[in-house]
């Protein structure tokens, strides 16, 4: 589970191009560089921090992606596909996080 709003986790294929191809695709979906009112800190009031950055595109690509995923643990091994892996997906900035992990028994 990502603590965050501006960084996801998801399942996904560790393939090179196809991970190009995602940022690409969250880059069309919510650029980088747009106009984001969450980004005027003349006109934002609420949740600020000191070194908070623009980072309105981070909160609509987290919308897509989301915060968590659900793994079977079954004889203490994580039950993926052939090509499946979990990631932490950063969407902002590189910067210290907290990811949580729940097991929950049978």
């Amino acid at each position: 589970f990502s603590k965050h709003t501006s960084a996801a986790v998801k399942i996904i294929e560790i393939e090179p191009l196809l991970l190009e191809v995602m940022a690409v695709f969250l880059e069309g979906v919510a650029p980088r560089h747009a106009p984001y009112r969450h980004n005027d800190f003349e006109i934002r009031t609420v949740n600020m921090n000191p070194d908070e950055s623009p980072n309105g595109h981070a909160h609509l690509q987290h919308l897509l992606l989301g915060t968590s995923e659900t793994v079977p643990i079954i004889n203490g091994e994580m039950q993926f596909g052939t090509y499946q892996s979990i990631f932490f997906i950063e969407l902002d900035h590189p910067r210290n996080r907290e990811v949580m992990v729940q097991v929950v028994g049978e």
